[in-house]
């Protein structure tokens, strides 16, 4: 535990499970007291990552010795939005960190039917509309949330969480991810705007793009463990651990990040070598 993170909150959407989780609890482990949240109280189940959004706050206060409260709620909506911010003013006092992880692609409509394969000229639209609002819009609204507190210390970091998918758009472009990779590409130009508007405030912004990462809801998706590569893509490119996207996370909330910002930081195995 650093003293540099003591004492520091640190909000982690989408931390029920998955990437999120794994954020959460490096952040608890370096010393920092955590809120974690999901949609609801048992979304995690669905993955095997526990029961329930407040047994694994406990378990992670318990395991490093911080705080930890969960709050859930639908985060795409600001009365949702403001009630979550107000909960934890009222916990925890204010945001030091956000890590924005909520997201995904497997939301509303977009994976639960059959899509057209041409599915940029046709599409879905309340599947368009639920991935833009799961990703970019609940990224946006977090943000808006919490940068007052950080101005009035004139101190802070912001996490967005993006992905491959919004760099170089996605390999098959027949499986629904056409709306997917147009959210994650816009919440990387909104980290770019956002770190330069904050840039004089003291208030480093910076986006974490995941490659292929080996999570339970991955692993539900693709099958296997992962340890063996997807035909044509080679074994680096899916070695990733969640571990690998929390690390950066940490580092970039802590001494080493105060000099960084409004960067988009691939962590792909060499997936992608073009510029983001």
């Amino acid at each position: 535990m650093s003293d540099y993170y003591k004492n520091k909150t640190a909000w982690v959407t989408g931390s029920s499970r998955g990437l999120g989780r794994s954020i959460a609890e490096k952040l608890a482990e370096a010393g920092c007291n955590v809120i974690i949240s999901g949609r609801n109280q048992t979304n995690l189940r669905s993955s095997g990552e526990g029961n329930s959004v407040d047994e694994a706050a406990t378990e992670i206060s318990g395991k490093y010795g911080v705080r930890c409260i969960a709050v859930c709620g639908e985060l795409s909506r600001e009365e949702e939005v403001e009630r979550c911010i107000g909960e934890i003013h009222e916990k925890m006092g204010p945001v030091d960190y956000l890590v924005c992880a909520a997201g995904g692609g497997n939301v509303g409509t977009a994976l639960k039917k059959e899509l057209p394969q041409d599915y940029a000229s046709h599409f879905d639209l309340a599947s368009v509309k639920a991935i833009f609002d799961h990703n970019l819009i609940s990224t946006m609204l977090c943000c808006r949330v919490v940068i007052p507190d950080m101005l009035a210390r004139g101190s802070g970091r912001i996490i967005t969480v993006g992905s491959i998918a919004g760099c170089g758009g996605n390999k098959n472009g027949n499986d629904g991810f056409t709306a997917y990779s147009m959210a994650k590409s816009t919440i990387h130009q909104y980290t770019r705007l956002l770190a330069k508007k904050l840039r004089h405030d003291g208030i480093p912004v910076n986006c974490i793009i995941p490659g292929n990462i080996n999570t339970p809801s991955t692993r539900i998706r693709f099958g296997g463990d992962r340890e063996k590569p997807v035909e044509g893509l080679s074994r680096l490119e899916h070695v990733g651990k969640p571990e690998d996207i929390a690390h950066l996370a940490v580092f970039l909330c802590g001494p080493g990040g105060e000099y960084i910002s409004g960067q988009l930081i691939r962590v792909d195995g060499a997936e992608q070598l073009s510029p983001c």
